[in-house]
């Protein structure tokens, strides 16, 4: 019996429809590099974020255990002062032990380099100290820096660009980095 054209064919792939296919195949794999890089990106700011709010709310609660940590009144204290860019007074800081150590504290509004920066120099002047002199950066990137002192809440408040040393400190300090205020209370009383 002879055989028609349609039986004569071999079955399988011409090297066009091979070539179609390799080029559906690469396709769909630089479409998932590509997506898989974009949520390598997306993972990678989204822990950066993290971190940098992390940085933020650390800093935010250090600055707050210091002042409420403040001490005025006792013959170990220096007197609590400070200006538009620093302010200082004694507090009690964690010592490596785990204990708490009456400490002096320096809270400044600094430039390093091109940068500005929120610093707090604790035992500036004590280099023997259990806990030593140490500088810790708060805040960093703020183009402006001010800090302000609180006098009387009422009426939406009385602050300060400037508290004299002395035995008394205020009720609150406001740190105001590029327009953003922090309000922090001052020991137990503010």
């Amino acid at each position: 019996m002879p055989r028609t054209d349609r039986e004569s064919r071999r079955s399988g792939f011409t090297l066009v429809e091979l070539m179609v296919a390799l080029v559906i195949g690469a396709m769909v794999l630089i479409g998932a590099r590509l997506m898989m890089e974009a949520l390598s990106d997306a993972t990678h700011r989204t822990i950066a974020a993290a971190r940098a709010a992390d940085r933020t709310a650390n800093a935010d609660e250090f600055l707050r255990t210091l002042f409420a940590r403040l001490e005025i009144g006792t013959a170990a204290d220096q007197p609590f002062g400070g200006n538009p860019n620093s302010v200082h007074f004694t507090t009690w800081c964690d010592s490596p032990g785990g204990w708490l150590e009456r400490c002096e504290a320096v809270v400044a509004l600094e430039a390093h380099g091109d940068t500005n920066c929120l610093v707090a120099h604790l035992n500036p002047h004590d280099p023997h100290g259990d806990i030593g002199p140490r500088t810790i950066r708060v805040a960093t990137g703020f183009r402006v820096g001010a800090l302000r002192y609180l006098n009387d809440p009422r009426a939406g408040g009385q602050w300060f660009v400037q508290w004299g040393d002395g035995i008394v400190a205020p009720l609150a300090i406001g740190v105001v980095l590029d327009g953003d205020t922090s309000i922090v209370r001052i020991g137990e009383r503010g």
